[in-house]
């Protein structure tokens, strides 16, 4: 009786797939020495706008830039508006960083409206 009761429990769990603690190592990566790493998102992250003098024009962009990446990424982002009018739109940063400075602009014949920064757990 005592392995029946055994085999039905084990078949519940299976069932509910309850699977213990076998699921906390797939969020990281397991070096060399054994030990689990797990990869989070990064922090003391700022932003805010940023200019740069090209020649007699100053472009206007964002930046942002966080402390540490503790394993993710961020880049800046900007809305950005047409002089002659016309929707709003977004561009982001090329690169994703893990460290410095990431600035983006907006391109010719618009302005920038606002921006901010975009991070990602890796």
């Amino acid at each position: 009786m005592k392995k029946l009761s055994t085999a039905l429990f084990l078949a519940a769990i299976a069932a509910f797939g309850l699977q213990g603690t076998a699921v906390a190592a797939e969020a990281g990566s397991q070096g060399a020495s054994g030990n689990v790493s797990v990869k989070s998102w990064p922090t003391g992250c700022t932003d805010g706008k940023y200019s740069k003098s090209l020649g007699g024009y100053t472009a206007l962009g964002w930046q942002a830039t966080c402390t540490k990446a503790n394993g993710g990424h961020y880049k800046a982002t900007i809305i950005c508006e047409p002089f002659d009018g016309g929707p709003k739109f977004t561009r982001d940063a090329p690169v994703w960083k893990t460290s410095g400075k990431s600035v983006v602009f907006c391109p010719e014949f618009s302005h920038r409206v606002v921006g901010g920064i975009i991070e990602k757990a890796s």
